[in-house]
């Protein structure tokens, strides 16, 4: 997922194209796409913020994501956590956090609340294999993002040094 900076959508898109395919998601500023290596395509990145890129006069920051899925507003928290169970297995024992970014559904689904949902999900998951976990803002090792567009969602497990590695990976 890739937000645009004011206007920058068209200039993202005729330099992304390049990567991967990437198509608008019926949101301001904001498209999703798909890159075949996602670590080469980041340090590609990286590499043009470091020499001041143009590219960089268009985008504003990315957000990976690993996994997809459908939901209606009845069946959001169940497909979400079905998501959610399938990354509690690969996120580190420690602290962590679950982000939901919400475009769409404005007023009908309470984020914060299901967020609370997932993270004790995730913490629930790890005592029962004998692993502690805790949710930390400031601390934390590793994220869950989720990213809503409509009716559609999408996860990725991101750790922390591969935050701070690529600055324009960001999750609030």
């Amino acid at each position: 997922m890739v937000t645009c900076k004011p206007e920058g959508m068209r200039g993202a898109l005729d330099r992304l194209k390049y990567f991967g395919r990437f198509h608008r998601t019926g949101f301001h500023d904001v498209f999703i796409g798909h890159v075949e290596g996602r670590e080469e395509f980041f340090e590609v990145l990286r590499g043009a913020k470091e020499n001041e890129d143009p590219i960089w006069r268009y985008l504003a920051r990315v957000v990976p994501v690993d996994r997809t899925f459908a939901f209606t507003l009845p069946t959001f928290r169940e497909r979400l956590g079905e998501v959610i169970d399938g990354v509690a297995p690969d996120l580190p024992e420690g602290p962590f956090y679950v982000r939901i970014e919400r475009r769409g559904h404005k007023g009908e689904i309470p984020t914060q609340e299901v967020e609370r949902e997932m993270n004790e999900r995730v913490i629930a998951a790890h005592a029962k294999g004998g692993r502690s976990s805790r949710v930390d803002f400031k601390e934390f090792q590793s994220v869950i993002s989720v990213q809503t567009f409509r009716d559609s969602g999408g996860a990725a497990l991101i750790l922390r040094e591969t935050l701070e590695r690529f600055p324009f990976l960001r999750v609030p």
